[in-house]
């Protein structure tokens, strides 16, 4: 989310003291023109005057290749952020790191009855997406919704194509496991999902067309022991106590 001082207009200054990631360049920061106050993260300002420095990187892990997006940062077509993203994908050398995995705290898609016209992930999908799609990345990582789910491959639109990358929601770590499903039955996309445990991940990279994912459980929400959906009290959906997958490196996809 955006770091912001209720009483102040200074954004992310905590997070830049406080952590440093691979940076590519120190950052630059202004500062929040709108009302004072705690901001409305339920209808976040975008974009944020922050570029460089924590905002958005990348660093090669083993066989991968990690990009970190900003999802608060311009992502529009002529941005810093955007061109950076454009030469930073254009630079992945599949031969040495055959895995691209792309972090961005907000989802593209989900199944939950939040964020679905956030700026933020309305930029993502309409910007960031045909890049990702176009250079076949893998796996898209993102949080800001506390529950879990994964897709299928995807690709615009939410059409399955076995081309397209997985995108996982990871937002349970450990604030207020809880968020309603839009519909009762899932979205043909959606292959699990679960708003009743925390937990976390791992992405296991086995060679270089081979991979799993793996959703780890680590004790039950303090706020429902079932899934609900919108307006549907009388719906009790169970919870889900794992989940899993094999993953194909769509790069080397036909």
């Amino acid at each position: 989310d955006i770091e912001k001082q209720p009483n102040g207009r200074e954004i992310f200054r905590g997070y830049e003291h406080r952590w440093r990631m691979p940076r590519v360049k120190p950052a630059e920061l202004g500062v929040f023109e709108g009302p004072d106050g705690r901001l409305n993260m339920d209808a976040a300002p975008y974009p944020m005057p922050y570029e460089w420095g924590n905002a958005y990187y990348s660093f090669k892990y083993g066989s991968a290749h990690i990009i970190v997006i900003s999802a608060y940062s311009n992502m529009d077509p002529g941005s810093t952020q955007y061109d950076w993203l454009v030469e930073e994908l254009h630079s992945v050398d599949r031969t040495i790191t055959p895995w691209l995995l792309i972090t961005m705290h907000v989802p593209m898609y989900n199944t939950y009855d939040l964020h679905h016209h956030d700026l933020q992930i309305v930029a993502a999908r309409e910007h960031i997406q045909p890049l990702l799609i176009e250079h076949r990345a893998n796996m898209i990582f993102s949080g800001h919704i506390h529950a879990y789910q994964r897709t299928s491959n995807i690709v615009e639109d939410a059409v399955k194509d076995p081309r397209g990358p997985v995108h996982i929601t990871i937002g349970a770590g450990g604030r207020a496991c809880s968020a309603p499903f839009v519909n009762i039955t899932a979205e043909p996309w959606i292959e699990q999902r679960d708003a009743t445990m925390y937990g976390y991940g791992k992405f296991h990279i086995y060679n270089s067309t081979d991979a799993a994912w793996v959703w780890i459980p680590t004790i039950e929400s303090d706020r429902h022991s079932f899934n609900y959906v919108k307006k549907r009290d009388d719906v009790h959906i169970p919870s889900v106590k794992d989940d899993g997958a094999w993953i194909k490196n769509q790069y080397f996809l036909n």
